[in-house]
């Protein structure tokens, strides 16, 4: 399994404290060239050193890193690149090399599969192998996303090619018609190439959860958005990750978007409660046995003012009209 770096407060890998240095400030400050990653931002042309391939794009290959080591030595790779390399171990700790990945073992795991060769592009340098026994398969991970296989971002980190996918993976479901539930496009029609169940994502955690389809993009987009918060869109079940993670969507142990922006909680001090006639509402009570929401958090409430036996299940009527609480 893949380690991170935990703390009573965080729990992220190693490569996003270096990506949120706001998020991590409280954990330890990367003073040494020895721990420090350089994330790009924008494409510059360079080499992932594990594939050999140049494509940048952080939300289908993870964030291409660069990692000076033994004075004037940079290795360069795909996070994903990483994470479903089935050659490279993962023995370090959460400081060592990139994200446990200690770059000998990275280098050593590079020679052994430069002279592999990709089943799909036909370039050398290819990491990623089926999982599938008997399979004797290589590809590049960049390749094998344009080609619809799958890593599983979960326990062993496996991989598959698109001939030997998962149960899951090789349903085709009826899109004629349907949009996509993040973005509200139109979903590629049967017959259409990405009409796959790799590309095309569909979730229904149980039998109250209306059945929603998503590109794959759009999911992994709002996971590197949501965090620790990434649950199910339709039904907003918090065990959905574990299924988004074995159908290759990445979720990033890390707060979400909104709550890493500078001043993100200035303001947790000066929440009033919301109900009407509430005689409490006075600033030294302003923080005092206040509930949230269970749907949006907002519209905060004095415990005894939401006038439940479990305040804790208090939903705003704004959600209520939503009709939200169906789905709680």
């Amino acid at each position: 399994k893949r380690i991170i770096l935990t703390t009573k407060l965080y729990t992220l890998t190693l490569v996003e404290c270096m990506l949120y240095p706001f998020t991590c400030r409280l954990i330890f400050f990367a003073s040494s060239n020895r721990f420090k990653l350089n994330v790009l931002k924008t494409p510059s042309g360079a080499s992932c050193d594990i594939c050999l391939l140049s494509e940048w794009n952080p939300l289908r290959y993870g964030e291409f890193i660069e990692k000076e080591f033994n004075k004037g030595n940079t290795l360069r790779c795909h996070y994903f690149c990483l994470l479903s390399g089935g050659r490279i171990p993962q023995r370090g700790k959460g400081y060592s090399g990139i994200a446990g990945f200690l770059i000998r073992d990275i280098r050593d795991s590079i020679k052994e599969t430069r002279d592999k060769i990709c089943a799909y592009c036909g370039q050398h340098s290819a990491p990623v192998q089926c999982n599938q026994d008997g399979c004797d398969r290589w590809y590049h991970y960049v390749c094998g996303y344009k080609n619809y296989c799958v890593t599983q971002f979960s326990g062993q980190f496996k991989s598959y090619c698109h001939v030997h996918l998962p149960a899951e993976q090789r349903k085709v479901h009826d899109t004629a018609g349907v949009g996509c539930e993040i973005c509200y496009d139109r979903l590629p029609a049967p017959g259409d190439p990405e009409c796959n169940g790799v590309a095309i994502i569909r979730a229904s955690c149980d039998s109250d959860c209306p059945a929603g389809m998503y590109h794959r993009e759009c999911l992994q987009r709002y996971a590197y958005t949501s965090g620790y918060t990434f649950q199910c869109p339709n039904c907003y079940n918090k065990e959905f990750k574990h299924f988004a993670a074995l159908s290759g969507i990445f979720v990033p142990q890390r707060e979400a978007a909104w709550e890493r922006e500078a001043g993100a909680f200035k303001d947790l001090q000066k929440r009033r409660c919301t109900a009407i006639g509430c005689d409490r509402a006075k600033p030294g009570l302003a923080g005092h046995g206040l509930v949230g929401c269970r749907v949006c958090g907002g519209a905060i409430r004095h415990a005894s003012c939401t006038q439940l036996a479990d305040p804790e299940s208090y939903v705003c009527t704004t959600c209520q009209d939503e009709q939200f609480e169906k789905f709680l």
